[in-house]
């Protein structure tokens, strides 16, 4: 069995009856199913047919939203201030209740990539029958895009982060073209544009002007800038001179999490940026290095401890929570969709 389908088989396995996808099964802090990663990991599964798969976590992301009506509704109503301690959360109980614990939850990216994710399944019948939540989650959306959250690495609180705003203009923009209604996706880019770029590149974030890998989203996946747009070219060369290594994508700079190794999700996204500007070789040389990082179950892990940003920070974070997560779903989508990618291309 092949690694593609190796992939799909871990995340059919590890999907829920409720249709959640955990993040990672053998992982005590991700035994939850987060917006962010079932989102991608749903998008990686309809992209190779597996839309029964996908269909039933839109299931469960409606059925979340549609508990937390009351709550949203205030917020969109809401003429006064919000602040983040009211944003909602984007980690739930695989059942689809909300945690109890002091996780760092308010975060705005993952019902953006929800809606992104959403719009490109093919089940229009859907689409349509779960409207007004579409609706009321997309208003949401621009109700509170501008208010500082955590990040997608759920850090950094106090800023605004140019790969959360694009994960809600990707989806904001989406719900544009399948609701048929406007939206602020165009203001949200502007801001980007305007506050979140420097040196002709994109920044991290309103308090970190240097990279991140997520920031190549921008092109890979959510098409929001295309691949020849020099903001895009620009802000891929200052990763690839900062944070790749040998094939493998770091976060960012800073990074201590497990002594900043490099991630197979964002690896994966960066190579399809490489194929979709026809940099084809080097899509499969990253390609060949994930497979590589493989264990002999064919499961992939959130990162490889190799070439670590600070290696005296590796054995700390094992120490408190154990080995680095294997398999995590989403490097599995991640390769699912550079797989398609490719396929695509030759």
């Amino acid at each position: 069995m092949n690694l593609l389908e190796q992939s799909i088989n871990t995340i059919k396995k590890y999907q829920t009856t409720y249709g959640s996808y955990i993040a990672s099964p053998s992982f005590s802090q991700y035994l939850y199913c987060w917006f962010r990663d079932g989102s991608f990991i749903a998008d990686a599964m309809n992209l190779v047919g597996e839309n029964k798969s996908a269909k039933s976590f839109f299931d469960w992301g409606m059925r979340v939203i549609s508990s937390q009506e009351e709550r949203i509704s205030k917020i969109v109503d809401r003429r006064e201030e919000i602040t983040q301690e009211e944003l909602l959360p984007t980690r739930y109980l695989l059942d689809g209740r909300l945690t109890l614990d002091e996780w760092p939850n308010a975060q705005s990216d993952g019902y953006g990539t929800f809606l992104w994710a959403l719009a490109r399944c093919p089940d229009r019948e859907f689409i349509e029958e779960h409207r007004d939540s579409i609706e009321l989650i997309t208003h949401y959306l621009e109700k509170v895009w501008k208010i500082p959250c955590f990040d997608v690495w759920e850090e950094s609180e106090e800023a605004i982060h140019t790969s959360t705003l694009l994960s809600i203009a990707a989806g904001l923009k989406a719900s544009e073209t399948v609701l048929g209604i406007k939206t602020v996706w165009r203001e949200v880019v502007d801001f980007i544009l305007r506050r979140l770029t420097a040196n002709g590149r994109f920044v991290k974030s309103t308090s970190n002007s240097g990279v991140d890998s997520s920031l190549c989203w921008a092109s890979a996946p959510f098409g929001l800038f295309d691949n020849e747009n020099p903001l895009v070219i620009n802000t891929v060369e200052e990763i690839e001179r900062t944070l790749v290594f040998d094939g493998g994508a770091k976060r960012y700079i800073q990074d201590t999490y497990y002594g900043g190794g490099s991630w197979i999700l964002l690896s994966a996204y960066l190579a399809q940026w490489y194929a979709g500007t026809g940099q084809i070789e080097k899509a499969r040389a990253v390609m060949s290095w994930i497979e590589s990082n493989a264990n002999q179950n064919g499961e992939l892990p959130e990162q490889v401890p190799e070439h670590l940003l600070d290696e005296e920070m590796y054995r700390p974070w094992v120490e408190r929570w154990g080995n680095i997560a294997c398999p995590l779903l989403w490097s599995h989508a991640g390769y699912i969709s550079l797989s398609k990618e490719l396929s695509r291309k030759s």
